[in-house]
């Protein structure tokens, strides 16, 4: 049976998982990462990694999270910088689909098997709560917009499911083939000529 850890000793290990999930996700992918590497690295049993988290997917998904909140702090933070136009917008859009194809964690999320694999394996609430946590961090900006008069008065979370339709298209670059990159620009140019009232100067 695990051991149980004191409170200071389970921040501590629950990191340190999280670090070498990381490293291991970036290099192996999920379905090749191991629960004992990551134990290995995190100097525990493989029994006692079930108390920090019910699953390696449910680990991913804390580690794809911590990579997608820096992006959305970084990108939201430059959002704010300048006043925004639909020429703005479409750039920021195409800003967000290089960061998520550079970044190894990120990417995982639109490979279609890797998805796949993590939807079978994570219970429905997983999904639930990314939705809810793209509206806390996208409805606030998207409201300040509107209280400018930069962005079209609808509904701030049904535009939060537009934009976030625009990224799931993500998973399916080898459908869409050669002219994907082209395709995503172009929509990018259409969504922010739709939600953009502000014209470009």
């Amino acid at each position: 049976m695990p051991r149980k850890f004191r409170e200071d000793e389970r921040e501590k290990i629950r990191q340190a998982l999280v670090e070498a999930a990381k490293v291991q996700f970036r290099q192996y992918g999920i379905q090749k990462t191991s629960v004992a590497a990551l134990t290995e690295a995190a100097g525990i049993s493989q029994g006692a990694f079930y108390s920090f988290f019910p699953s390696k997917e449910a680990l991913f998904y804390e580690v794809f999270r911590q990579e997608e909140q820096k992006l959305k702090q970084l990108l939201l933070a430059k959002w704010m910088t300048e006043p925004l136009t639909q020429e703005r917008f479409a750039e920021m859009l195409m800003q967000a689909v290089w960061a998520i194809e550079q970044e190894p964690i990120l990417r995982l999320m639109i490979d279609w098997k890797a998805y796949e694999w993590l939807v079978r394996k994570l219970p429905p609430e997983y999904a639930q709560e990314h939705t809810v946590e793209d509206e806390d961090a996208l409805v606030p900006f998207i409201e300040h917009w509107q209280r400018e008069g930069v962005m079209i008065n609808e509904d701030a979370r049904t535009i939060v499911a537009i934009i976030r339709s625009f990224f799931m298209q993500l998973l399916f670059r080898e459908e869409i083939g050669e002219k994907f990159e082209a395709a995503m620009f172009l929509q990018a140019k259409w969504l922010a000529k739709g939600l953009i009232i502000h014209a470009e100067s």
